[in-house]
C-alpha cells in the first residue's frame, strides 16, 4: 500500500515559505513534520520523540519561520548540545532565510569564542539564536529581561543530552527566563528525568511518541563481524575493499583509539577525516565543513558525532566497539539509512561485549553474523566463542601450581581448601585481564606494544 503524502501546501504556511521549501527540494512533509506542524503552528508546546534522520530540524524551523513577526528582535531560541549541531542548524536556517527573508539575522552562540565575539553576535539582537548550554548564563545576563519575556518559541533539541548534570542548571535558567514562550522539545528517548522537567516547566499540550519499533528501522541492516584477531587497521582496510562504501563513518567510544586508528590509516596512505571532543573549536568547524563538502569518503569519530549531526549520504557505519550507553548505538546506526534510504551498520565483534549485544537484541536489533578473514567476508550461523577460553597457556598453568604450592603442607590447616580456591581465582583473573589487554593492543596496534 502506498504511503500517503502531505505536501507543505496543505498546511497553513505562508505561500512564500512553501515556495522557499520547494526551491530547497522539500515538497512533502516527513513523518516528524506531519506530527509536529499542525500543533506547532497553533502555538502548542510539544514533547516529541523521533528517530534520527526524520526531518525534525525542519519540524521546528518551519513553524518558527511561519510565525515570524516583522520589526521584532529576538523571537526564537534554539538550544542544542554541541557546537557541530548548532552549526548544522544554522546552515539549515540560513538556507531557508536566504530566499524567504534575506534580512533575517540568525546567530549561533557557542563555546570556543571570546566574550567580545559573542557580544558582537548579539548586537543588534538577532531574530533567531542557536545556543549551546554553556553560553546560556552569559546570554541571559546580556539580553534585557523584557525582551526575553517576548520570545515566542523555545526549542530544546536532543533534550535527553541537555539533561546532563553539567547542562541542567543552565537549561533550568533559560526555561525560567522565557516562561511564556511556546516550548518545542525533541528527544531521541523520553526518560523519567525529561518527563519530570516537562511537568515542572513546560506542561506540553501533547506528547508525540511513535511506536518504539521505529528505534530500529528495517531499512538499516545490522551485522556483527568477527575479525579473527587481525589488526584493526588491516580489518578496516579489508572491510572497505569488500564493501566499497560511498561514505563510511567509523565509531569508537574512546578518543585514544580514534586518534590511534586515524594516525595508522594516514600512515597507510588512506585519506580520512577525524572528529572527536579533543579538537579545538576551529579544528572541529574546519573538519565538519570539509566533511560536508565531500572531501572524505571515510571519517573516524568518537560518539560526539553520533548525535544530531546530519552528515551527507552516509552509506555505511562501522563500530570498532560498542558504547556503554546502548542508546548511542542507535545514534551511531542512525547516521545511515536517513530519509528512507537504505543503510548498513556493522560492528567488529568482541566476545567481551556479549552482554551489550544481548541488550541490543532485546531492543529489536537483528544482527547478521559474519567472519572477516584474509580479505573475505562471509556469513556464519554462529561464533565459536569457546575458543577464547579453551586453552590456558603454560604461564597460567605454572602460576596456578605456584599458588597451590604456597598453601600445600603435610598437615591439613584450617581453611586450606578455601585459601587455595581464592588463590587460583586470583591467578585466573589476572591472566584473563592480561589476555584482554593483549587483545586490545593487537586490535588497535596490530600486535605492537
Amino acid at each position: 500500500m502506498k504511503t500517503q503524502t502531505y505536501p507543505f501546501k496543505s498546511y497553513a504556511l505562508p505561500p512564500t515559505l512553501i515556495s522557499t521549501l520547494a526551491e530547497l527540494g522539500y515538497v512533502d512533509a516527513s513523518i516528524a513534520q506531519q506530527h509536529v506542524l499542525p500543533r506547532a503552528l497553533k502555538g502548542e508546546s510539544l514533547l516529541a520523540r523521533f528517530e534520527t534522520g526524520s526531518g525534525k530540524t525542519h519540524a521546528f524551523l518551519i513553524p518558527i519561520f511561519a510565525q515570524l513577526h516583522p520589526k521584532q528582535s529576538l523571537q526564537a531560541i534554539i538550544i542544542v548540545p554541541t557546537r557541530e549541531l548548532a552549526l548544522q542548524t544554522l546552515q539549515f536556517a540560513r538556507a531557508m532565510s536566504d530566499t524567504y527573508q534575506p534580512a533575517l539575522k540568525i546567530t549561533t552562540v557557542t563555546g570556543g569564542y571570546a566574550k567580545d565575539t559573542v557580544n558582537d553576535a548579539l548586537s543588534p539582537l538577532p531574530e533567531i539564536v542557536i545556543i549551546t548550554p554553556g553560553k546560556i548564563p552569559q546570554f541571559i545576563a546580556q539580553v534585557p529581561y523584557d525582551i526575553l519575556k517576548q520570545v515566542r518559541t523555545l526549542v530544546l533539541d536532543e533534550a535527553d543530552m541537555l539533561l546532563d548534570p553539567t547542562f541542567k542548571p543552565h537549561i533550568d535558567a533559560m526555561l525560567q527566563a522565557v516562561p511564556s514562550s511556546q516550548k518545542l522539545v525533541f528527544s531521541a528517548s523520553i526518560a523519567q528525568p525529561l518527563l519530570a522537567m516537562m511537568r515542572r516547566y513546560i506542561h506540553p499540550d501533547a506528547v508525540i511518541d511513535p511506536p518504539q519499533k521505529t528505534i530500529n528501522p528495517d531499512r538499516i541492516q545490522h551485522a556483527l563481524i568477527d575479525i579473527k584477531h587481525q589488526s584493526l587497521i588491516q580489518s578496516i582496510r579489508d572491510f572497505i575493499a569488500i564493501k566499497q562504501p560511498y561514505f563510511l563513518l567509523i565509531f569508537s567510544s574512546k578518543v585514544t583509539i580514534v586518534k590511534s586508528v586515524y594516525q595508522q590509516m594516514i600512515e597507510a596512505g588512506m585519506k580520512v577525516g577525524m572528529m572527536h571532543g579533543d579538537l579545538t573549536q576551529r579544528e572541529r568547524r574546519s573538519m565538519h565543513q570539509r566533511i560536508v563538502q565531500g572531501e572524505f569518503a571515510v571519517v573516524i569519530a568518537s560518539d560526539m558525532a553520533s548525535r544530531g549531526i546530519d552528515l551527507p549520504a552516509v552509506s555505511d557505519v562501522l563500530s570498532l566497539d560498542l558504547p556503554r550507553d546502548i542508546d548511542y548505538y542507535f545514534h551511531r546506526a542512525g547516521r545511515t539509512g536517513r530519509y528512507d534510504q537504505k543503510g548498513s551498520s556493522s560492528v567488529f565483534y568482541n566476545a567481551y561485549e556479549d552482554e551489550t549485544i544481548h541488550r541490543l537484541k532485546d531492543k529489536g536489533v537483528r544482527f547478521n553474523l559474519m567472519v572477516l578473514k584474509q580479505g573475505i567476508l562471509k556469513p556464519v550461523t554462529s561464533f565459536d566463542r569457546a575458543k577464547l577460553y579453551r586453552k590456558e597457556d603454560e604461564s597460567l598453568q605454572k602460576d596456578i601450581k605456584i599458588a597451590i604450592q604456597k598453601y600445600r603442607s603435610s598437615h591439613v590447616k584450617p581453611g586450606y581448601k578455601k585459601k587455595v580456591k581464592l588463590a587460583v581465582a586470583r591467578v585466573k583473573k589476572f591472566h584473563k585481564r592480561k589476555s584482554i589487554q593483549q587483545k586490545i593492543r593487537q586490535r588497535v596496534y596490530g600486535g605492537k606494544s
